[in-house]
This record gives structure tokens, sequence and C-alpha cells, in this order.
């Protein structure tokens, strides 16, 4: 009996709903050289660039101009439900050159694709839908970045998939396994636990350990709501056998995120929260964070609709963003004292859209920063930022 109710349970999830049967319904797939051509390879890509004026305790480096990112998107429709897409990003000119995503799906019914190649872990809504152009903040979220390492690339497999439940409701789900992150998470240069410097291009071609790690979301979509997200992330990050040979105990990272938003009205309301538990050795304890979490929430307000010179759709937009992140959650054992590493911002700003994939962003942000001793710092800055797709 139980088997009966699984099996008509997986078939009415796996069976589309009339009209549901989008061969192009993953997000990364929401670009608009995508929806602009109907041929069966496009090209397209996005450009940003933007100016930096920082002062930190009353010393400031001057105004500086930064070539931040440019990515190239290539699609193809390669045969009826078969799709191929890829992004290589250039940033600050040719400093780094990475290929980003390059991924094959097969989608065999609406809540049923699979997918394999160079993706992007579905860790936070932020790390799949990362382009500058669709936000109008010039830097990226903290957690966004230092917890959830934006933008995480990863070669792997899986499958994802949505359905309707209702004219209101959408589930979705991504799952897949992945090589996962390395040594780099504790062995780097601060010391500290930096998720970040678990990420190298060598991964794209072996596993550093031989045990693949696991990612996944599943979101709730609801027309007046919103989007939920929840989303995990976990798997060992050390080399701990070499030649077949264990060589270190294993230790693992554990994520977890939850992120929403909401359109309503002029009102786009976005915010993502994350905790990480990192295994620690022994002789790092204290200085390197074991236990990690952030968290932004971000509104934006379209207050102007019409006409700006020759821009006859063009929108001003206000926006809010509040944030913060604490690396090294705890206190000194000796002490008692709390342990440092943290960072609260606040950015505000105002964006220019002449058109709905063009954006010039002004915005200042002021920065509360504790070293890992608990000292104050603070800075702040200005930024003036271009972003578009083509």
């Amino acid at each position: 009996m139980k088997r009966r109710i699984l099996s008509c349970t997986l078939l009415l999830f796996l069976y589309p709903l009339n009209g549901e049967s989008d061969s192009t319904s993953h997000s990364i797939y929401d670009r608009p050289f995508v929806l602009t051509f109907g041929a069966n390879a496009a090209v397209g890509g996005y450009f940003e660039a933007n100016s930096n004026y920082f002062v930190e305790e009353g010393i400031s480096e001057g105004l500086s101009f930064e070539a931040r990112r440019f990515n190239i998107f290539l699609y193809s429709a390669v045969a009826e439900n078969i799709r191929f897409f890829s992004e290589l990003e250039f940033e600050h000119g040719t400093e780094e050159i990475a290929l980003e995503t390059a991924v094959l799906d097969l989608t065999f019914a609406s809540a049923l694709s699979f997918r394999m190649g160079i993706l992007l872990p579905p860790l936070g809504r932020f790390n799949v839908e990362h382009d500058s152009p669709k936000y109008n903040i010039i830097d990226r979220p903290l957690v966004s970045t230092l917890i959830i390492p934006a933008t995480l690339s990863e070669i792997g497999l899986g499958f994802f998939g949505q359905r309707y439940l209702n004219r209101s409701n959408r589930l979705g789900y991504e799952l897949y396994i992945v090589n996962g992150l390395g040594d780099g998470i504790v062995s780097n240069e601060t010391t500290g636990t930096r998720i970040p410097e678990g990420k190298s291009a060598e991964f794209l071609e072996e596993d550093n350990n031989g045990t693949p790690s696991l990612t996944g979301r599943l979101k709730v979509e609801n027309r007046l709501l919103g989007e939920v997200g929840l989303s995990f992330y976990r798997g060992p990050y050390n080399s701990f056998q070499a030649d077949g040979m264990k060589v270190d105990e294993i230790r693992s990272i554990s994520i977890s995120a939850i992120d929403h938003g909401v359109n309503r009205g002029r009102f786009h309301w976005r915010s993502e929260f994350a905790t990480a538990t990192v295994d620690i050795p022994d002789g790092l304890k204290e200085v390197a964070g074991s236990v990690q979490w952030g968290a932004y929430t971000e509104l934006n307000f379209d207050y102007f609709h019409g006409t700006v010179f020759n821009f006859d759709s063009s929108k001003l937009i206000a926006t809010l963003r509040l944030e913060k992140v604490d690396l090294n959650v705890g206190s000194f054992e000796s002490t008692g004292t709390n342990i440092g590493d943290e960072l609260s911002r606040v950015t505000v700003g105002t964006s220019f859209r002449p058109g709905e994939n063009t954006v010039v962003k002004i915005a200042y942000q002021y920065n509360w920063h504790r070293d890992f001793t608990d000292n104050p710092i603070r800075s702040a800055g200005l930024q003036l930022g271009v972003a578009a797709y083509f």
C-alpha cells in the first residue's frame, strides 16, 4: 500500500499540468539573450564597471576605477529538451579568467531534468542569480560572499525541476553531488576560517579527497508572498587520504541557508540568512572559527517611472541594505571575552534604469568591523557604477 501511495505521488509530481512544460524553467536561463532570440544558439553576457572612494579610520587611498567583470554567455538548444549553457567570466580585465558555468541539461518532464557539468550549487538564491544588472547596489552581499562563497562553481551532476501545485503556488527543487571545497578553508593566509579560500580551479579536474559533497535547494513560490528557499551544502573538505591511504581525520563543512524575495507593487524585498559549521583541527580552535553566520535584508523602491531625456521607460530606484557576518562565533576560553572577526554594513543607494537590462548605480556604505581581538574599525565608501546585459 505504501509503495502505491509513493508511486502515485511521484507520478502526480512528474506529470506536467497544461502549459507547464517550459524547457527553460531554470533560473540560469533567465537572461535577456535567451528570451530575445529564438534561434538554436545565442550569445550574450553582461558588463560591470565602477569607481571606489573609501576611507578607513580617517585614511583614504583616494579615488580609483575598477573594471570588475565582463561575462560571456553561450546558449544552445541542442535538440528538443536538450540544452547547453555556459558562462565565461573575466575579472579585472584578464587578471582572472574562469569558466563559471558549463552544463548540459536533459529535460524528461517539467519536474525532472538531469544536469551535468560545471554548475552553480544552489546554496542560497544569490549564488545562482548573481548577475550585476539584476541588482541596484554595486557590492555583493557579505553573507553571499564570505559565508556562501559566491560565485561558487563546481563540477558535478544532479537533478532539478518544478511543478505548479495550483494557480498560485509552485514548488521547485535542485539536488546535486559535486567535488566539494578544499583545505584552503582553514589553510590560508588569514589563519582564520575563510570558506571562499576552499575554492580551487583544480577541483574541476579532480576531487581532493575522493568523497563528493551534496548540495540542494527547495523553493516554494506564491504569487502574493513571493519565493522562499531552503538550501544546504554538506561534505568533507580536507585531503584526508592520499593514494588510498588515510592520512588525516575527516573534517567536514556544513552550510545551511534560507532566502526570501517578494515583489509588491513598486517594492521589492529580498533577504538571505546562512550559517556554517566547520570541523577545525585541535591546534587551530579559537583562531579559526568553527561556527559562522551571516544575513542581509534589502528593500528596493521604484520611486519614478517615466521618461528621462531620450529614455521612455526609465526607472529611478532607492535601495537600503542591512547586513552582518560573524566569521568566528564564540568567546576566548581564557578570558571569556568575545572573539571578533565580525563585519556589519549599512548601504543606501539610488539607481537609474534607462531600460530594464541597464543600470547606473550610486551607493554609500558604512562598515563596522571588529578584528580577531574584537578591536573596532570603521570605514565608509562612495561608489558609482554601471552594469548592463548585452
